[in-house]
């Protein structure tokens, strides 16, 4: 059985609801794309490129989070280059700060030795959360502050920007 994403692997848009999958040609739900990218089995816009998906996404959040419009666009073309359509490879992330895991060696670690697939190596190792008494809202109160200096962007804009991503989580939810 397929692996249902949790994310759209051509936009990045989160697969929240049963709705915002797209579909496949035989009208079921896509595994791996949203409605607005995918529909009956093909892109909507075959012809994209990330940089296209870049600037249309960067000015939705340059809009929405008060971020400077070249640093949103930049910000959304590294949140892009790592989904399936334009890595051409599924490439998971970590389940606590999101972190795309490209390499083996990002991957956390299992008292054993092995690797774990849920969660990075800045947040897991040997069989345990590096840190396991973070919350999500220490999280926030941590990470808000370094986006916000990262992209320009006021700290409130932040905050809420890292509120919405870290209920994506599976850690945080």
């Amino acid at each position: 059985m397929t692996e249902i994403n949790e994310t759209c692997q051509s936009c990045g848009m989160p697969l929240a609801a049963p709705g915002d999958h797209g579909t496949e040609g035989d009208g079921t739900p896509s595994a791996y794309y949203c409605r607005y990218c995918y529909r009956d089995g093909a892109f909507v816009e075959p012809d994209a490129t990330i940089e296209t998906m870049a600037a249309r996404g960067g000015e939705m959040m340059s809009g929405m989070f008060e971020i400077p419009p070249e640093r949103a666009r930049e910000f959304v073309l590294a949140q892009l280059r790592p989904l399936l359509r334009w890595s051409g490879r599924l490439v998971k992330s970590c389940e606590s700060c999101g972190m795309p895991l490209e390499n083996p060696e990002e991957a956390g670690t299992e008292a054993d030795g092995s690797a774990n697939t849920r969660y990075c190596t800045h947040c897991y190792r040997e069989g345990a959360f590096v840190e396991p008494d973070l919350t999500r809202e220490r999280m926030i109160e941590h990470y808000a502050p370094l986006l916000a200096s990262e992209l320009g962007m006021p700290l409130e804009q932040a905050t809420a920007m890292v509120t919405a991503f870290t209920a994506t989580l599976p850690r945080w939810r």
